[in-house]
Parts: structure tokens; C-alpha cells; sequence
């Protein structure tokens, strides 16, 4: 991949274009995300930033919680799915 973005790089220099040459340098600059983002099937950091999110939202209603085995448990029920009964659709399982 990264062979393939150094020649389109190249080709893209040539033509002496300011504006598409700045656009290789962003290019360049971001090479190895790039890559990585290719690469590893489009892993971003998108699901471990909305977990942080939800934990300090957490902590947030938390407040006043000392029992940090009883927070550590909270966090882990928010990273279960819930799930909806057969009987009771409309009720959430936890």
C-alpha cells in the first residue's frame, strides 16, 4: 500500500500543480495512518473514544460513589448490548 501511495505521490508532483501538491505533502505527512487505516480493515479508534465517553459520563453520575469495585461492575454493564425479552419486547434485560 505504502509503494502505491509514493508512486501516486510522485505521479501527483509532476504535475506542479500548487494546490495538488500540497495535498501530497498532507498525504506524506499521514503516510502511516494511512496505511493503518487500510491495512487493518478500517480499525479507528471510534468505539474505544465512545467507551471513554460513556465512562466519564458514568463517573459523572456517579458522584459520591466510593466503592470503586461497584464503579468497575457499572462499567462493565454498559459495555453489555441490552437485550430485548421475547415475551417483553417493549422491557430491556440487562
Amino acid at each position: 500500500m505504502a509503494y502505491r501511495l509514493d508512486a501516486w505521490c510522485q505521479l501527483a508532483k509532476a504535475t506542479r500543480i500548487m494546490s495538488v501538491q500540497g495535498f501530497v505533502s498532507m498525504l506524506q505527512n499521514h503516510k502511516e495512518g494511512i496505511c493503518n487505516f487500510a491495512k487493518y480493515d478500517r480499525l479507528t479508534s471510534s468505539v474505544i473514544e465512545a467507551g471513554n465517553v460513556s465512562i466519564g459520563l458514568l463517573r459523572r453520575r456517579a458522584r459520591g460513589i466510593r466503592d470503586t469495585e461497584y464503579f468497575k461492575l457499572k462499567i462493565k454493564q454498559l459495555s453489555v448490548p441490552e437485550v430485548s425479552s421475547m415475551l417483553y419486547p417493549s422491557v430491556k434485560l440487562i
